[in-house]
């Protein structure tokens, strides 16, 4: 031999590099998990069994509302603390009016309040409904429902938010046609 006495394993940049691999993986997985526990999102339901039983109760008050010709347009004011609903069909006036915004990611977001019918008379075919409620966090958009309290009857529709503070709320038409041919 050279007379060169070996160096120790850890003096060597070789098992440093081989091991730093697996230590960046072993970290990158800590910051995964952390980052899923600290941003949960609510799109999967908790009781979805319970959710999916509701569905053809839901189906039928959207069933209901193609019926009664219930439409709504909803208008929003710019600061996003106030609404006003102009309600048109056959819908009973002495049952409170529910309007319900849902977050599309975060369920502590939702909001839901009764509305009240305005002094206003009606006009034409639509009664006037108005109602406030706390400011709307910023999103790309929002799931409004307008329903009645003794949940005979709803519509919905999506609201996105940069295309103005109206939205238009009608039945589901298509999940009612498609429940009638089961």
């Amino acid at each position: 031999m050279n007379g060169q006495t070996p160096k120790p394993w850890y003096k060597e940049p070789w098992p440093w590099l081989l091991m730093s691999g697996p230590a960046i993986v072993v970290v990158a997985a800590f910051v995964t998990l952390w980052l899923a526990a600290s941003n949960s999102s609510d799109l999967v339901s908790d009781d979805y069994y319970k959710d999916g039983k509701h569905i053809d109760l839901d189906i039928k008050r959207d069933t209901a509302a193609i019926e009664r010709g219930i439409n709504a347009q909803v208008l929003i004011s710019p600061d996003g603390s106030a609404v006003r609903v102009y309600l048109s069909g056959r819908f009973e006036n002495s049952v409170p009016v529910k309007l319900t915004l849902m977050h599309p990611a975060k369920k502590e977001f939702d909001q839901s309040i009764v509305l009240q019918k305005s002094a206003a008379p009606p006009s034409g075919d639509k009664t006037e409904f108005t109602g406030r409620f706390a400011t709307l966090p910023p999103t790309q958009h929002w799931y409004v429902r307008l329903e009645d309290t003794a949940r005979i009857w709803r519509v919905e529709n999506k609201w996105i938010t940069g295309q103005g503070g109206s939205v238009s709320l009608a039945p589901v038409k298509n999940l009612t046609n498609a429940a009638q041919q089961r």
